[in-house]
């Protein structure tokens, strides 16, 4: 498929911007102190020490406790966390880019390779728009092992529905792709085996359903019924059916809604490359109209979130953490991709109206990160002057016969940080957070903000 060369130049230049964006914003980002808990454990622990712990007194999520365990080994890596997040996001786009691939074919669209890569990458622009917390489940490293990566998985699990001849890699990873996820994300469990029943219900052809909900179940039980999972239950509170639908109904409208400009409106205006690979597409029969699908599309994102929302306060009983919605960000995405495709392929808006709304998405990117460097960078430099404060506090102490383990530490606060998790700790020496820092950094004194 050949688009006009202007509009091919623009959608390329819009990826290649989005594209630098992560780059130096992965270049920006710092250990947390909940990272700093693993490291500090790393000390005194072996693998399986900590890993034991994990599952039989904290969470039984068995496959994403494993990679992150794993990983958190090579820390003293330089630029771990650099590399960390490059190769997160770079699975990420294999398997957008294998579905976009995959989704081509089934639906007899001739897409050139060099596009399919730019495609590729604005998918995930619109992914890491729809998603309401990227610093959470796209940059923190023990949120996005967990969050992220099952993404990932989903992807590459759901492709093999779309493959007519399906080669043994297909199923390799359609078979670890589900295991991981019942093992790390509990709402994209359910979501997934939701749609494998409907899958088994609807589909004449029952094999590989009934395989993948009997993979994905086991292991969910694996991560259920751990005795991590159910000491965490027992100290969860319990909410009234009252309450329950407050709180989901609060949830919704707070994702939906609370930061719509930075999140979907972004996401949406993002998306516009695809109404012009619909355009340039054949017509695909099906029977689309816009205003009907434009109400049944905010419907069915209506639903989706109330339903993540709906699971994921029963468990915990209280608001749903931001981390945890990414099941809804990834259908939502995928189905604003779709009706976009589909708009295009009828034809329903003038071509000249969406070539400016691509000029537009380079200008917005251009200022978006020039924008969240500078914020980025500040907070990486704040963090490490910190970080080196410290540092020269434990290295006084190993020369020095004087006792210094009873004063507390004072540090500065950190400025905000964008789109990555920050590090913060409290005016409390003995929260979670501050001990979290004091075990990684092999700190003798307690620590605190500065009043």
């Amino acid at each position: 498929m050949h688009f006009k060369s202007k509009t091919t130049y623009l959608i390329a230049v819009q990826a290649i911007l989005f594209f630098v964006f992560l780059v130096i914003t992965f270049s920006f980002n710092r250990f947390a102190v909940d990272d700093y808990f693993f490291i500090g454990e790393l000390r005194t622990k072996s693998f399986i020490d900590i890993y034991q712990h994990l599952y039989f007194e904290w969470h039984g999520r068995w496959t994403s406790n494993f990679l992150l365990i794993s990983f958190i080994q090579f820390h003293k890596v330089p630029f771990f966390l650099f590399f960390y997040n490059c190769i997160s996001v770079g699975i990420l786009y294999i398997s957008i880019n294998r579905l976009l691939r995959i989704l081509s074919s089934f639906y007899k669209i001739q897409l050139e390779k060099s596009l399919t890569k730019a495609y590729s990458v604005i998918a995930l622009s619109v992914l890491f728009f729809c998603t309401i917390s990227p610093s959470d489940s796209w940059v923190w490293y023990t949120s996005s092992i967990v969050y992220l990566w099952s993404t990932t998985a989903f992807i590459f699990s759901i492709a093999l529905f779309f493959k007519d001849q399906k080669s043994l890699a297909d199923y390799i990873l359609f078979i670890i792709g589900l295991i991981y996820i019942g093992g790390a994300n509990e709402p994209s469990t359910v979501f997934v085996i939701g749609l494998l029943v409907f899958l088994i219900l609807k589909k004449k052809e029952k094999t590989i359903p009934v395989i993948g909900f009997l993979l994905i179940g086991t292991s969910f039980l694996i991560n259920y019924l751990s005795p991590g999972t159910i000491n965490r239950d027992g100290i969860t509170p319990n909410l009234g059916v009252l309450d329950l639908i407050l709180y989901t109904g609060y949830g919704s409208i707070k994702f939906l809604f609370f930061s719509i400009y930075k999140t979907f409106i972004p996401a949406l205006l993002l998306a516009t490359p695809f109404y012009f690979l619909g355009k340039n597409s054949k017509a695909i029969s099906f029977n689309f109209n816009p205003k009907k699908e434009l109400l049944k599309t905010i419907l069915m994102i209506g639903i989706l979130v109330f339903l993540n929302q709906f699971i994921v306060t029963y468990a915990l009983g209280g608001l749903a953490p931001d981390r945890s919605t990414i099941t809804s960000s990834v259908i939502i995405s995928m189905i604003i991709i779709r009706y976009l495709f589909l708009l295009g392929n009828k034809g329903s808006l003038k071509t000249d109206f969406m070539s400016k709304i691509l000029f537009f998405n380079l200008i917005f990117l251009v200022g978006f990160t020039l924008y969240y460097s500078v914020i980025h960078y500040n907070y990486a430099k704040a963090i490490d002057k910190r970080i080196e404060i410290l540092n020269r506090h434990i290295h006084i102490q190993s020369i020095s016969k004087k006792d210094y383990s009873h004063p507390t530490l004072l540090v500065n606060p950190l400025p905000i940080s964008g789109y990555i998790y920050s590090s913060e700790i409290t005016n409390d020496p003995k929260h979670y957070k501050n001990q979290h820092l004091k075990s990684g950094l092999n700190l003798k004194n307690e620590v605190k903000l500065e009043e």
